[in-house]
């Protein structure tokens, strides 16, 4: 999933950069990068469903707490 992530990631990025260069306005460009944002979260949520479950042990609950809170982790 992180190499789908980074890929739609870049995508967005290159996005940005095309609005950009062509001249959108800002405005628009924000909705438009909304709206990508929001399907490549949509598509991400879509790839993790699809994964089979982590089993939810100790160790696993400890990697998911630091994922979400990073100050865990230090």
């Amino acid at each position: 999933m992180d190499t789908t992530a980074a890929r739609l990631g870049d995508r967005i990025e290159a996005l940005a950069v095309a609005l950009e260069n062509a001249g959108v306005p800002p405005e628009r460009s924000a909705a438009l990068l909304g709206s990508a944002s929001a399907a490549t979260l949509h598509a991400l949520t879509l790839v993790a469903l699809r994964q089979p479950p982590a089993p939810a042990g100790p160790r696993r609950l400890a990697v998911v707490a630091e994922e979400a809170v990073p100050a865990l982790a230090a």
